[in-house]
């Protein structure tokens, strides 16, 4: 059974499809309003690392998505995970008088936690901006979750990518794992900032796209274009 069945079955069963990406799809669960269904269209997705390696080694940290349960089909090549529903914006208006604000607030959040990761900014600066926003950020612990992110990461720069490239097998690159944070991998529960999905695979660009489902969800797996991330 494709991550493609699996994904048209839970909608069959009454979960509605919420969005898709390359690698994940995310429908709502029928029955709990709060809780979402996460279906993966590879095994070797590095948001299974990020499960392994991280989620279920800070559980309680608060930046960390909840995941109760995480099946994976290596087999088949798919995932599913049972966990939270995170909302992509923050709860409270900072600003009442700047509609644009919590936007840019939460752009400039994703900046200062990629740069922080790829060393472009020290600690003392993402301390001296993020203090005055405890309800977004508790400090301890976001310092923990980056540094165990930069701790399991393989490659952050090109040279390091290259260098996996020439080293590994193209069918192994996938579970290799590159920075990838960015608005859209951050999502908020209340308004505490949740890093959902810090990484891709090496090869993400060669990777069936999950997107197309929702436009094409009768085309068998095979029949998917390889449309992720601009490419064609």
């Amino acid at each position: 059974m494709t991550a493609y069945r699996v994904l048209k079955n839970t909608e069959r069963a009454g979960n509605v499809l919420l969005g898709a990406g390359c690698y994940a799809a995310v429908l709502q669960h029928r029955t709990n309003r709060n809780k979402v269904i996460k279906i993966g269209n590879t095994a070797t997705d590095a948001w299974g690392g990020y499960f392994d390696d991280v989620i279920s080694a800070l559980p309680d940290n608060p930046h960390v998505p909840r995941v109760d349960s995480m099946y994976v089909d290596y087999q088949s090549d798919y995932y599913v995970a049972n966990m939270e529903r995170l909302q992509s914006i923050m709860c409270d208006d900072f600003d009442a008088d700047d509609e644009d604000f919590n936007y840019s607030l939460k752009e400039e959040l994703a900046t200062d936690i990629h740069e922080y990761i790829m060393g472009e900014i020290k600690w003392k600066h993402f301390k001296r901006t993020w203090k005055e926003y405890p309800q977004i950020v508790d400090l301890k612990s976001i310092r923990v979750l980056m540094d165990k992110i930069i701790e399991q990461t393989d490659a952050f720069t090109e040279d390091d990518e290259e260098d996996l490239r020439r080293n590994y097998h193209e069918e192994e690159l996938l579970e290799h794992r590159k920075i990838d944070i960015h608005s859209n991998n951050i999502m908020f529960r209340g308004n505490a900032v949740v890093i959902t999905d810090p990484w891709c695979g090496l090869f993400i660009e060669d990777h069936q796209s999950m997107d197309e489902y929702i436009d094409n969800p009768d085309r068998s797996n095979h029949e998917f274009n390889l449309t992720c991330w601009g490419t064609e």
